[in-house]
C-alpha cells in the first residue's frame, strides 16, 4: 500500500536487456523505464509514494529473490489465503518493446489476489486509459491477463486460480506479444537459463563468491544490448543526503564506472563484454580525437542538460528530483587511465587489439602525453569546481603505463618514449605530493586537511607496488582519515563540495580498501574488512551507505558498487595464490586464463 518512501536496499534488479525495472521484496514493482533505462518511468512510487506502481494487495513480504538481479526473480509472499509465490520478469528477445510480467501462484490453497497498476505520469501526463490500453507519453502499452476495471488512475484486476496454477497479467509495449499465461511463464524460464547460462562463462573466486555472482548479474541487466554500453545506474534522484539537494541522475554510461565494470568482467572470464564495450567507445571516437567527455547516453549521444522535475515528492522528501546531468562535459583524466586499463586487461585476457581499438590507445596516450596537458580538472568525483587535482595524474599515468604496456607487447615497433617520459612525469607529481603521514591530498598545493579514497587508486592499479613500504604507508593514512567502520568516505563527509547535506561512506572506494590490503600482502586484513563489508551490506548494492544506520543511499543499483566488490574477490584469491606460490605462480595463471579466454572466443564465434 502507498506510504513513506521504500528503504532503497529492499529490492532487486529486473533487466530485459533494455529496460529495467526494480522490485520491492514486498511485492511492488516501484521503478520501471521503458523502452529504455533513461526513458520517463512508467512506474515510479519509488521516488514519490503516491506515484504510478504495480503491486499486489493485501500481501506482505515473505521470502526474498536469492538473487540480486535476473531476467525474472521469484518471491514468496504471505497473502490473505497463505503463502503467494509471485515470479516477475522482464521478457527478453522482445523486439516489440518491454514486457514486465507478473506471475502468481497460491502455494497453500486456492488463489484469490487483487493487483493495482498505474502508468505515467513522472515528467509528463498520467496515463490516459482505453479500456486496457494505456498511453503514456508516445508509449502505447497494453495490459493483457485476467480483465480489469479502470478506478480512477488505478487499473484493477482481480486473479484467481486453484492451487499451483500459474495467472497474472501483462503490461507490455509490444503489439504482437500473446495473451498467454503459458507462453510468458516458458519466455521467462528461457531467459531464467540464459542468465543461469551467462554465469557458466565466468570464471568465479573462492573469495565472495556470491557477491562475484551477484555482480555479473547486475552488470548483464544493466548492459545494453543494442550498443554494449553499459548504465551506471538505472535510477534518478536518489539521495545521497536525505532531505538535501544531492539527487542526480545516472541512467547514462559513464567512461569511469564502465570501463571499471568491463575490466573486471574480463579479469572473471567475460571479456567479450570488454569487446562489446569497446566497440562502442570507438564509435565515439570516429569524429574526435579522445572521448570528449566522461559520459554519454547508452546509445553515444550527447547526455541531456540538468533540469528538475516538478510535481514528484522525492524519495523521503529529497528534492529536487532531476534528469540529465551536468556533468556530462566536464574533463576528466582519470576516467581515460581507466578506459586505457580496461583495453589492457581485455587484452591479457585473450582479446583481439582491433585497429579502431589501437588507434583510440594511440590518440588517448599522445593527448595525455603533451606537457602542456590543462591542469585544472573535475576528476571522478565530478566536482563542479575543478582543480589541480592528485587523481588525475593518476589517471595519466594509468593511461600511459597501459598504453606503453600494449606497445611493447602488441605493437612493439611503436614509437612510445614520449608516452614513457609523460608517464614517468605524472609519477613523480603524484609521488612528490605524498604527506608526512604517507598519505596523498586531494589536490596539489592542499595544506593536507582534504584525504581523497582516490589515492589508493595508486596502490590497487600498481603505480605503488604493494612491496612498496609507500604503498602501505598511503593505505593507512587514507583509511585511519576515511573510515567510517567497514565502509570509506571518498573524502572528508561535511566539507563544501557544492551540495548541502552530508553525504554517505562510498560502497565502491570501501571495496577498494580490501584491494588496496590484499595488493599490500595483508590477507587478514583485507578479509576481515571484506567479511564485514559483506555482513553489513544488502544483497544489491546501493553507491552510498549511512555508516550509523547502514541504510542504503543515492542509486541503486550502482554497477561500480558491485564490481568493486567483485574485483576485491579476485583480488583475494590473487593475493592468496601469491602468497602460498610466489609471483612467478601469478604469472602463469594470467597466461592460463588468456588461453582459456581465447579457447572460449573462437568456441563462441564458431
Amino acid at each position: 500500500m502507498p506510504g513513506v518512501s521504500p528503504p532503497v536496499a529492499a529490492h532487486r534488479l529486473l533487466g530485459d536487456g533494455e529496460a529495467t525495472a526494480l522490485l520491492r521484496l514486498g511485492g511492488e514493482v516501484d521503478w520501471w523505464c521503458a523502452p529504455h533505462p533513461d526513458s520517463p518511468p512508467l512506474l515510479w512510487s519509488l521516488l514519490d509514494p503516491d506515484g504510478a506502481a504495480a503491486r499486489w494487495r493485501g500481501v506482505r513480504q515473505g521470502t526474498a529473490p536469492e538473487r540480486a538481479a535476473g531476467s525474472g526473480l521469484t518471491t514468496v509472499l504471505h497473502g490473505p489465503g497463505g503463502r503467494v509465490e509471485c515470479l516477475d520478469a522482464l521478457l527478453r528477445r522482445r523486439a516489440g518493446g518491454s514486457s514486465l510480467v507478473r506471475l502468481v501462484r497460491a502455494l497453500d490453497g486456492d488463489l484469490d489476489l487483487e493487483h493495482e497498476l498505474a502508468l505515467g505520469g513522472f515528467d509528463e501526463p498520467a496515463a490516459a486509459w482505453d479500456g486496457a490500453t494505456a498511453r503514456a507519453g508516445d508509449r502505447v502499452v497494453r495490459v493483457l491477463g485476467a480483465p480489469g476495471r479502470l478506478d480512477g488512475r488505478w487499473w484493477r484486476s482481480r486473479h484467481t486460480a486453484p492451487r499451483g496454477q500459474w495467472t497474472g497479467l501483462c503490461a507490455t509495449l509490444d503489439p504482437d506479444l500473446p495473451d498467454d499465461v503459458a507462453h510468458w511463464r516458458a519466455e521467462v524460464g528461457v531467459d531464467v537459463r540464459e542468465d543461469d547460462e551467462f554465469l557458466q562463462g565466468a570464471r568465479l573466486p573462492a573469495q565472495g563468491r556470491h557477491r562475484v555472482e551477484d555482480a555479473l548479474r547486475v552488470l548483464r541487466q544493466c548492459t545494453f544490448t543494442p550498443t554494449g554500453a553499459v548504465v551506471a545506474s538505472p535510477t534518478t534522484s536518489l539521495p545521497e543526503a536525505p532531505g538535501h539537494d544531492r539527487q542526480f541522475d545516472y541512467r547514462y554510461t559513464w567512461l569511469r564506472d564502465a570501463s571499471l565494470a568491463v575490466s573486471v568482467a574480463s579479469l572473471l572470464g567475460r571479456s567479450d563484454m570488454a569487446e562489446r564495450y569497446l566497440d562502442f567507445v570507438v564509435g565515439q571516437t570516429e569524429e574526435r580525437l579522445v572521448p570528449s567527455g566522461p559520459m554519454t547516453t547508452l546509445r553515444g549521444e550527447q547526455v541531456p542538460a540538468e533540469r528538475e522535475v516538478a510535481g514528484v515528492a522525492g524519495w523521503g522528501g529529497s528534492l529536487p528530483v532531476r534528469v540529465g546531468n551536468d556533468a556530462a562535459d566536464q574533463r576528466q583524466y582519470d576516467a581515460l587511465g581507466l578506459l586505457l586499463e580496461a583495453v589492457a586487461v581485455y587484452l591479457e585476457q585473450g582479446g583481439t587489439l582491433t585497429r579502431p581499438v589501437w588507434r583510440m590507445v594511440r590518440q588517448v596516450a599522445d593527448a595525455l602525453a603533451d606537457d602542456g596537458l590543462e591542469r585544472s580538472t573535475s576528476g571522478i568525483w565530478e566536482l563542479r569546481t575543478p582543480a589541480d587535482l592528485v587523481s588525475a595524474d593518476v589517471g595519466v599515468w594509468i593511461a600511459l603505463d597501459r598504453a606503453v604496456r600494449i606497445a611493447r607487447r602488441r605493437r612493439p615497433w611503436t614509437r612510445r618514449r614520449a608516452w614513457a617520459a609523460g608517464r614517468d612525469r605524472a609519477r613523480a607529481r603524484v609521488l612528490g605530493a605524498l604527506q608526512d603521514d604517507g598519505g596523498l591530498p586531494q589536490a596539489y598545493g592542499d595544506d593536507g586537511s582534504t584525504p581523497d579514497a582516490s589515492a589508493l587508486m595508486a596502490v590497487v592499479f600498481a603505480m605503488l607496488d604493494g612491496d612498496d613500504p609507500r604503498a602501505s604507508r598511503l593505505v593507512d593514512a587514507t583509511l585511519a582519515r576515511l573510515s567510517a567502520g567497514p565502509y570509506l568516505h571518498r573524502y572528508p563527509p561535511g566539507g563544501d563540495d557544492g551540495f548541502s547535506g552530508v553525504e554517505g561512506a562510498f560502497v565502491p572506494v570501501s571495496w577498494w580498501a580490501v584491494s588496496a590490503l590484499a595488493a599490500c600482502g595483508r590477507l587478514d586484513e583485507a578479509r576481515e574488512r571484506a567479511r564485514l563489508l559483506d555482513r553489513a551490506l544488502p544483497a544489491l548494492l546501493p553507491e552510498e551507505v549511512d555508516p550509523e544506520t547502514r541504510e542504503g543511499l543515492g542509486n541503486t543499483p550502482l554497477v561500480w558498487s558491485h564490481m568493486e566488490a567483485a574485483r576485491a574477490a579476485y583480488l583475494l584469491d590473487a593475493a592468496e595464490l601469491r602468497a602460498r606460490h610466489g609471483r612467478a605462480a601469478l604469472a602463469l595463471r594470467r597466461v592460463w586464463h588468456g588461453l582459456q579466454s581465447r579457447r572460449w572466443r573462437k568456441q563462441r564465434h564458431g
